[in-house]
């Protein structure tokens, strides 16, 4: 059986410990609190748009968090819930720089809003299906690569070609339910493009030589299976940074 003094003695070094965890604990959360939303921004910088947005946890992290440009992450669109989460981002973390929207799945019966002068077929056909509103992603004006890949579109999406920082677009259409109308002289919306990527789309239109507007910033250009495209890829022999 333990000495009273000894036990006395323990039980305050024990309190002394709890004291002292107490004050640091309040020691790091008022360091915390004098960080600035800049501070914050930056090291959200650092996360994946989930994590940025399961730390909003008070305004100020919240401010932080619509400053916070996410360079590297990689946010796909493949589901209802998945465009629920980038609905969210809209507001919360605009500064999202790399997007993919994709197929939603076969049989949900979910598509896009179609866009300008759809395929009449395919807009009947598809009328009663639930429909998500694509135009949001206009509220990523820092985004920097898009891709497209066999998202349910149907008709035209001039401001899919309004973002003035995007560097990558990539298009791919190959699914029967795709059916984005574009032409390639909406390029003009996208003037530091590096990279263009296009395949397999049916209602792709326009001519090679509209690819000039991007003559001082494109490095890589493909283009397959887009039977409607014309021109000649020699028309951007003098681009001084085409490489592809």
């Amino acid at each position: 059986m333990p000495h009273p003094k000894e036990k006395k003695r323990r039980l305050e070094k024990e309190e002394d410990a709890a004291v002292a965890t107490e004050e640091n604990d309040d020691n790091l959360t008022s360091t915390i609190d004098s960080l600035g939303t800049d501070v914050f921004a930056h090291i959200f910088g650092f996360l994946p748009p989930k994590d940025i947005m399961r730390a909003r946890l008070n305004n100020k992290m919240r401010l932080a968090a619509k400053k916070t440009i996410v360079p590297d992450a990689d946010f796909r669109v493949y589901n209802e819930a998945k465009y629920n989460c980038m609905a969210a981002m809209t507001s919360a973390l605009p500064g999202l720089q790399h997007i993919s929207l994709r197929s939603l799945g076969f049989f949900r019966h979910i598509k896009y809003n179609d866009g300008e002068d759809p395929d009449v077929q395919e807009a009947v056909r598809t009328a009663n299906w639930a429909t998500l509103d694509i135009g949001i992603i206009s509220s990523f004006r820092r985004l920097h690569s898009l891709e497209i890949e066999n998202a349910p579109m149907n008709g035209s999406y001039s401001f899919l070609f309004n973002f003035p920082l995007l560097k990558i677009l990539r298009i791919r259409a190959l699914d029967y339910l795709s059916k984005p109308k574009w032409d390639l002289g909406m390029l003009s919306g996208v003037p530091l493009l590096k990279e263009l990527h296009l395949h397999d789309n049916e209602f792709l239109n326009g001519n090679i030589n509209s690819l000039r507007v991007l003559k001082g910033t494109i490095e890589k250009v493909y283009i397959s299976n887009c039977r409607r495209v014309q021109g000649n890829f020699m028309d951007l022999a003098d681009f001084p940074r085409l490489k592809e």
